[in-house]
């Protein structure tokens, strides 16, 4: 299928958000408004290891203009959403194995964004059976991404794992009706024997303006991705489809635009953003390349005014090698303006 005509664009110049000789990587978005936005930045090695995870997060009250100092956190994690209320919610990354179908999970609370109070939580994933990743006792599931409050206060959250007869990765949604510190299987919405690569993992999911929910889900590096979409609010998802090959290929983040553009930044190679027009990610516009430097390639986006997007990713000269004292791997942003086509 030929890539769907979108709108104009323009690239800005690049800025630094944040630098360190150490691990300084996978960056992720937060908005509590267009003004205050939070850069989470995962600063230890690309392993599931509860016992060393480190994470920070940068803050900035001017839309992106001027950045704080990273503030460290133990896991922040990659899911984080300002609810309703006010408060903001950040579930940890790393899980630990507390049954065959249970796991246990860091739930933090703010209620201006920048300081965070930690317990633990649970996550019951029944009928689904745990096994182990990684080391420090990690169940094989964690947090992807994407939470979502629901029009009846309920969370919908994001996770990925590999499960007890699975071959491959598994997508699925858990809900949770307190908040966030207990949350519950609700579906699967992406696991296929025969896909190939590492199954289906990492997914995102967005409500889409029709109402529709709608995920996408990384395969393997430098391959499509694969979408599902759920008319119910999450209780069944359509068979996963495969992408159009210029959606590639890890960690995609999703956008609906104050136009009604639906906005996807994702990469390897290269760090990219595509569109669909319409918003229902039937289909999609060719990829703009934002940046094909040295990078993880994972990258996150925020509105921060309409029209505007604010477009963040890593550059890492070392890759996945030891970090040198001489070289700095940095989280950088620019700002991009978009055009709806008419």
């Amino acid at each position: 299928m030929a890539p769907e005509d979108g709108p104009g664009i323009t690239v800005g110049e690049p800025f630094v958000i944040s630098r360190s000789n150490g691990r300084h990587w996978f960056p992720t978005l937060g908005r509590l408004s267009p003004e205050r936005l939070l850069v989470k930045i995962w600063c230890a090695e690309d392993a599931i290891d509860p016992a060393n995870t480190r994470s920070a997060y940068c803050w900035t009250l001017d839309g992106g203009l001027t950045w704080s100092r990273p503030i460290d956190e133990r896991d922040i994690g990659h899911s984080w959403v300002r609810l309703r209320d006010g408060r903001c919610l950040a579930m940890s990354y790393c899980t630990l194995y507390t049954g065959e179908s249970t796991c246990s999970c860091g739930v933090g609370l703010s209620y201006e964004g920048l300081n965070y109070g930690w317990s633990r939580g649970s996550v019951d994933l029944a009928p689904l059976r745990l096994g182990h990743w990684g080391t420090g006792g990690a169940a094989s599931v964690v947090f992807a991404r994407s939470i979502l409050e629901m029009p009846d206060g309920s969370l919908l959250a994001t996770m990925y794992g590999r499960f007890e007869g699975d071959a491959l990765d598994r997508s699925v949604v858990v809900r949770s009706t307190d908040g966030g510190r207990a949350w519950r299987y609700l579906a699967t919405v992406g696991y296929d024997a025969t896909v190939g690569g590492e199954g289906l993992n990492e997914p995102c999911m967005v409500r889409l303006p029709g109402g529709d929910l709608y995920c996408v889900m990384r395969n393997a590096s430098g391959k499509p991705m694969w979408s599902a979409r759920s008319g119910d609010d999450g209780h069944t998802w359509s068979t996963p489809q495969r992408m159009a090959d210029q959606a590639l290929s890890v960690f995609a983040d999703l956008l609906v635009m104050s136009s009604g553009v639906l906005a996807c930044s994702s990469g390897r190679p290269g760090c990219r953003l595509m569109f669909s027009p319409d918003g229902t990610g039937e289909r999609w516009t060719a990829a703009t390349t934002i940046f094909d430097g040295p990078s993880t390639c994972y990258t996150a986006i925020a509105e921060v005014a309409p029209g505007k997007l604010l477009y963040v990713y890593d550059s890492v000269p070392t890759g996945w090698e030891q970090p040198r004292p001489d070289v700095f791997q940095e989280i950088r942003g620019v700002f991009i303006t978009v055009d709806r086509a008419e």
